[in-house]
């Protein structure tokens, strides 16, 4: 029973170890200049409505955010070829674009979702909070899509 119990605190451990610190606080301590600044413009409501997933399909080494008007960008980069962009829309008015495919998220919300040349692209509207959440994920081609609704139900 006890080695049972062992192992399973291993496990524990060791998902904890592996995941991420994508939290809004832990990416202002981690990346001051390039992701903090911008974001500390915002109002202490938009900070919390902003689109940080909780992991990525990859190890992130660089996190830069960009703040304009109502809306907000932040690029998460791998040492590699793969690198999320997501957007946070807080004035979303109608600007959803129109998608082919529809898939259902974790959340309950319905996102388009698009291949494009060397990206996919994914795109919902939170009722709740008002805003619109657009994720650009670029990586391999193959498992893609995967990896960019992997990202949105992160959110």
């Amino acid at each position: 029973m006890w080695k049972k119990i062992l192992l399973f605190g291993m496990l524990i451990f060791l998902a904890a170890c592996s995941s991420q610190n994508l939290s809004l606080e832990d990416l202002k301590t981690a990346y001051p200049d390039t992701f903090a600044q911008p974001v500390e413009e915002l109002s202490s409501e938009k900070q919390e409505k902003l689109g940080l997933p909780e992991d990525m399909p990859f190890e992130v080494t660089k996190v830069e955010s960009k703040v304009e008007d109502q809306r907000v960008q932040v690029l998460y980069q791998s040492s590699g070829k793969e690198k999320t962009e997501v957007r946070t829309l807080f004035a979303p008015g109608n600007v959803l674009e129109e998608s082919e495919l529809q898939i259902p998220l974790n959340t309950g919300a319905v996102a388009g979702v698009q291949e494009k040349k060397d990206h996919i692209f994914v795109e919902w509207y939170d009722g709740d909070l008002d805003v619109i959440y657009q994720i650009q994920y670029y990586g391999p081609k193959e498992g893609r899509t995967e990896k960019a609704l992997e990202v949105a139900n992160a959110i």
